[in-house]
């Protein structure tokens, strides 16, 4: 079963995070080229490009009710390990749908509140350039996992 079709509140926050982030990027003069694509156990839940740079990119929506004041962005959750999935994800990507455009790494942050029917949008946050290699690659992360014997 796709988990993306099992419609959970959790899900529905996603789903209208993910159109609003796709909604601001074509506004921005982005062409979206593929929605939820997913490879090698990874997921891109937006690849778009323009001007010559393809933009593999992560949306993170929450809700602002359940948002605490110690709360971190949503972009936080983007641990290196995600970080990995999708930057291996995207290289299987480039392999199949060569390009000669640059990469990037970006992350779309959307805050939600409660409105009458549904969510709506309170704010959005593009952050360009998010993450690169070398942050999903930091060598004291490893050391870490390494020493704490988790395998990567």
């Amino acid at each position: 079963m796709n988990i993306l079709k099992v419609l959970t509140p959790r899900r529905l926050i996603g789903n209208l995070g993910e159109r609003e982030a796709a909604r601001l990027l074509r506004k921005k003069g982005y062409r979206i080229l593929k929605k939820n694509y997913e490879a090698l156990g990874g997921e891109i839940d937006i690849i778009a490009r323009k001007r010559g740079v393809t933009a593999f990119v992560e949306v993170k929506a929450r809700n602002v009710k359940y948002l605490g004041y110690k709360e971190a962005r949503p972009g936080s959750s983007v641990t290196p390990e995600k970080q990995r999935k999708i930057i291996r994800t995207a290289s299987y990507y480039n392999a199949h749908y060569p390009s000669d455009t640059r990469f990037r790494f970006d992350v779309i942050e959307v805050y939600l509140e409660d409105g009458k029917r549904r969510p709506k949008v309170r704010e959005i946050k593009h952050i360009e350039s998010a993450f690169d290699k070398n942050s999903a690659f930091d060598s004291k992360y490893h050391y870490k996992r390494k020493k704490e014997g988790s395998v990567l």
